[in-house]
């Protein structure tokens, strides 16, 4: 069974998962402990095991509902009915998706674990759903929309991506696939509290500069140099530009049709070796 990200998210690394763990993994063997840090949607992670990572040997963290999310995975303790039920929910017409998400984002969060992968699915252009103390932050939702004899994009544009039902299909894989795994919700600088052994590879995956802003930002050079002093193991981590000349530069060419169909954007992007 391939598993697959729950849903789109802005910066996840889904399309350069394979090439960045065929990296990782390289040096490995059964019992190398792999870390991914500021992980997401769990693209990484998610590559890792479909190479055949044991989940125990998958230490995950991110400080968002990302986080609050994997850890429920890993720990078991996600509650699959609900999510179905959440699921269930949903009206069934599309042209209704983006007033419900907008009435159900008012209400004090509850069930976030099992709530949060909804939530992003429906996000336009698959920027991030966060939250406050009490409600979930989000800049739209995404709204049904239908080709005319004028457009471009002849496809309609869904409300979620992916589907209601395939998202459970995804989630559900992943609740049974991925069970042991650990995950930390937590600032990414707790990491270095840790006890990483010499057998480890060290993955992040921070809020590139200069890009759009997020709700939890990094400064990483202060934690290169503060993980460098403390660990002697691989450390890894993505960038829209390269460190130095080890730097790999990574296939990434990226096309997106849009609702007009005629959007292109070409990324750069490389694994820094540090």
């Amino acid at each position: 069974m391939k598993l697959l990200p729950p849903c789109s998210y802005q910066g996840g690394k889904q399309r350069l998962a394979k090439q960045i763990c065929e990296i990782l993994i390289e040096n490995a063997d059964d019992r190398t402990k792999f870390y991914d840090f500021c992980c997401g949607s769990g693209a990484i992670s998610i590559q890792l095991a479909n190479f055949g990572v044991k989940p125990e040997n998958i230490i995950m963290c991110d400080a968002s509902s990302w986080g609050v999310f994997w850890n429920a995975i890993g720990s078991g303790t996600f509650n699959i009915e609900l999510f179905k039920q959440y699921i269930d929910d949903l009206p069934e017409d599309k042209f209704e998706y983006k007033e419900y998400f907008e009435n159900l984002i008012k209400k004090p969060i509850e069930h976030e674990a099992e709530l949060y992968t909804i939530l992003q699915a429906a996000s336009f252009g698959g920027k991030q759903i966060t939250r406050n103390s009490e409600h979930w932050i989000t800049s739209s939702f995404r709204s049904y929309w239908q080709p005319t004899e004028t457009s471009n994009r002849k496809s309609p544009v869904n409300p979620m991506q992916p589907s209601p039902n395939e998202l459970f299909n995804r989630v559900n894989a992943l609740a049974f696939c991925m069970k042991g795994l650990k995950c930390y919700h937590s600032d990414v600088f707790e990491m270095l509290n840790l006890d990483i052994d010499s057998n480890s590879v060290v993955y992040i995956d921070p809020p590139y500069k200069n890009t759009a802003k997020y709700q939890h930002s990094l400064e990483y050079d202060k934690f290169i140099k503060m993980f460098k002093e403390r660990f002697n193991v691989p450390l890894y981590i993505s960038e829209g530009y390269a460190f130095n000349d080890k730097a790999i530069k990574l296939d990434f060419n990226a096309a997106k049709g849009g609702i007009s169909g005629n959007h292109k954007v070409t990324y750069t992007e490389y694994l820094n070796s540090v």
